[in-house]
């Protein structure tokens, strides 16, 4: 796992495969999503050189999934144990990121068929989508909800990849986190791939690019560091 500094407060957690954020709040931090199981020596690890800290000192706040895949909340459970932050998950994936059940199978696209498969090869679907060890999250959100951080962001509901898909938007620092809404290929923003709800996620996509997004991050890919929200609203346009 890589420490990426994005702003004076916000950091990326990437891994090859997938990205998780921290926000610095006081003296601790607060994270957007946990990333795959077993990285949570890793991000302690990484936040305690932050805060010149050790690892097992390191302060989580509080931890915010953007949806239920094990991509993003498998070490979420570990972490809660380790350091105690309260957890908070959007109703529409409680079941999910409890572990009640798994989530929907992707209506893949053609030419995202090959892409899945090349993700884990010869695993089945079924395995692929199991639950990442259950997390019960201390608080439940909706869309237009809000965290309360040091930055105050709006959670915004972008239902299409997962039924209670949801991206966090900071207004003031125009600063968007969009879970799997969207990807980036080559530096250029997509459509987030795999989703349950093609159409909702094309939806969710349009909104999100009405933001006047400066730094626009995502769960899969690189983020975009300026003028995001013109980059996003091309993409739009041939959806």
């Amino acid at each position: 796992m890589e420490l990426d500094q994005l702003t004076d407060w916000l950091w990326c957690l990437r891994t090859d495969f997938v990205n998780a954020y921290a926000v610095r709040d006081g003296d601790g931090f607060c994270l957007i999503d946990t990333s795959t199981a077993n990285n949570e020596e890793a991000i302690l690890e990484l936040l305690g050189g932050l805060a010149g800290s050790a690892r097992e000192e390191v302060k989580i706040v509080e931890i915010f999934l953007t949806h239920g895949h094990s991509d993003h909340t498998g070490s979420a459970a570990a972490i809660v144990a380790r350091t105690g932050p309260r957890v908070v998950a959007a109703v529409g994936d409680a079941p999910l990121i409890r572990a009640e059940q798994s989530a929907p199978p992707p209506q893949l696209t053609d030419w995202e068929v090959p892409l899945f498969e090349q993700v884990m090869p010869g695993v089945p679907l079924e395995q692929r989508l199991a639950p990442a060890a259950a997390v019960v999250p201390d608080r439940l959100v909706r869309g237009g909800d809000t965290l309360d951080w040091q930055r105050p962001a709006t959670l915004l509901a972008v239902p299409g990849h997962t039924p209670g898909s949801t991206a966090v938007w900071f207004e003031s620092e125009r600063v968007l986190i969009a879970g799997d809404a969207i990807a980036s290929h080559n530096r250029r923003p997509i459509l987030g791939v795999f989703n349950a709800d093609p159409a909702a996620a094309r939806d969710s996509f349009r909104r999100l690019a009405r933001l006047d997004a400066d730094l626009a991050c995502f769960g899969h890919g690189d983020p975009i560091r300026s003028r995001a929200g013109l980059r996003l609203a091309e993409v739009a346009r041939s959806l």
